[in-house]
């Protein structure tokens, strides 16, 4: 290839790229609209073509500041601990503990524990996923006449 063969190539490229982004931006925009929420996928939208179907998902993830943990563990009872991390090798988030915080505080509990979780733990939103797959054909049955 010349050179300039190589930079038309590289140009088409781009443009191939940029218009496959466009498109996946705008089925994104459409499914999140108008897509309905699958069985057991809280977190999904779905649209079903006649071929394809498309789900868009977004995620979440957890970070536990162990030494904002460190702090809660050293100023509350250990009963009340317990109920919000589960000590491993690294904190993780106890079942419930947000529970826990969104009523009265326990007995055990420092007033200021809503403030010292909410510097412990850091919600982390990622950007949604788009799932495309192919919708299987349905197979065709041939009829005989004998």
């Amino acid at each position: 290839m010349s050179p300039s063969q190589l930079d038309y190539a590289a140009e088409e490229l781009d443009r191939l790229e940029q218009a496959a982004q466009d498109l996946r931006e705008k089925l994104k925009s459409q499914i999140a609209e108008f897509g309905f929420c699958p069985p057991k996928a809280e977190k999904s939208r779905r649209l079903v073509g006649e071929k394809y179907e498309l789900t868009l998902s977004t995620s979440s993830s957890t970070e536990i500041k162990d030494n904002e943990v460190q702090r809660i563990a050293q100023v509350c009872d250990p009963d009340v601990f317990k109920q919000l991390f589960r000590v491993e090798y690294h904190y993780k988030l106890a079942h419930g503990a947000t529970m826990l915080l969104s009523r009265t505080l326990p007995q055990g509990a420092p007033a200021t524990l809503r403030q010292m979780f909410a510097r412990a733990v850091v919600l982390k939103e990622s950007a949604p996923r788009l799932r495309i797959e192919k919708i299987a054909e349905p197979a065709v049955l041939e009829m005989t006449g004998d």
